[in-house]
């Protein structure tokens, strides 16, 4: 199927070497799509590739999203190197001693979460103790009511909760 060019002297206003045909925008006399916004599209779509792929090329983490105690040591040797200037003995006596410190904080982080687990479960345990305590006092109405006014207090505690963090961050 063979195309018609338009006879009107206005619509295309010059044909390029290259064969592309420059529209003109009746009201400007400028080229209604110009090979900038081309250029424009282009770098946008090379941008959003490279922010892609440094995305998928970040460091992967162990599962909760921190890095092994090897991994931290190793990362700070190779700053204090890079900043410090250290020959290769210092940096291999640095990153021992990092490593060495660097287990010993997993192995209190780990040992932090062991203990804010047991609370959690012993304060869950009590709060039905309590909950079994009172329903045994009032009537199936009143600790309806109990426990709606209970679960009330407990939301507001946790909003104002969420207020004063939110006010922290800032």
């Amino acid at each position: 199927m063979r195309r018609h060019l338009p006879t009107s002297v206005n619509a295309y206003d010059r044909i390029e070497p290259s064969g592309t045909i420059v529209v003109i925008h009746p009201k400007t006399d400028q080229p209604a799509f110009g090979r900038t916004t081309m250029k424009k599209l282009m770098i946008i779509a090379a941008l959003s590739l490279l922010n892609a792929a440094s995305a998928l090329a970040q460091e992967k983490t162990t599962p909760n999203g921190s890095k092994t105690p090897a991994e931290r040591a190793k990362m700070r040797t190779e700053r204090m190197v890079k900043e410090l200037g250290l020959d290769a003995g210092q940096a291999a006596k640095a990153e021992a001693v990092d490593l060495k410190y660097a287990e010993q904080a997993d192995q209190l982080r780990k040992e932090r979460e062991a203990q804010v687990e047991k609370i959690k479960g012993e304060g869950k345990a009590m709060k039905e103790a309590h909950e079994g305590e009172m329903k045994g006092i009032l009537t199936a109405e009143q600790f309806a009511k109990y426990k709606t006014y209970h679960d009330a207090r407990i939301e507001k505690q946790k909003e104002r909760r969420k207020a004063a963090r939110g006010d922290r961050k800032q």
